[in-house]
């Protein structure tokens, strides 16, 4: 799995002026107030698959065609009433990915930042043994 989100939280007309403009399609979004598993949200707001790609390599060229994207729309991702989040993910330990390493250089960090984006990146231990389980199912 080599995945990037975007996570995107803040006030109501903000979220749905980006996701307008972005023209982005949630995977999940959620009302401030409505429940879930740990009480309620403290704010709306959605998540949205930015890319899903075989190798960190192709998932690095995803994110970045989607940074150039963005630039366009800099003003509405930095509106001080949202809180936005790019979370990278991959997934290491099987012996099609044992170890992974994605190579974020100066200038994507740099759009990043214009861009008001804040940078997670995630691994998910996963094993061959644990990849058929989850095939079997």
């Amino acid at each position: 799995m080599n995945l990037a989100t975007l996570r995107v939280e803040g006030e109501e007309t903000a979220l749905a002026a980006m996701l307008t403009s972005l023209a982005l399609e949630p995977d999940t979004s959620w009302k401030k107030g409505q429940t879930r598993r740990a009480g309620t949200h403290s704010s709306s707001g959605f998540n949205v698959t930015v890319a899903d790609a075989a190798t960190p390599k192709q998932l690095l060229v995803a994110v970045r065609s989607f940074l150039a994207e963005c630039r366009e729309f800099r003003d509405i991702l930095r509106a001080p009433s949202l809180s936005v989040e790019l979370d990278v993910g991959f997934t290491v330990g099987d012996s099609e990915q044992f170890a992974a390493s994605l190579r974020f250089d100066p200038s994507d960090l740099l759009a990043l930042g214009e861009l008001g984006i804040t940078l997670c990146i995630t691994a998910y231990p996963t094993s061959d043994e644990a990849n058929a389980e989850h095939e079997a199912t």
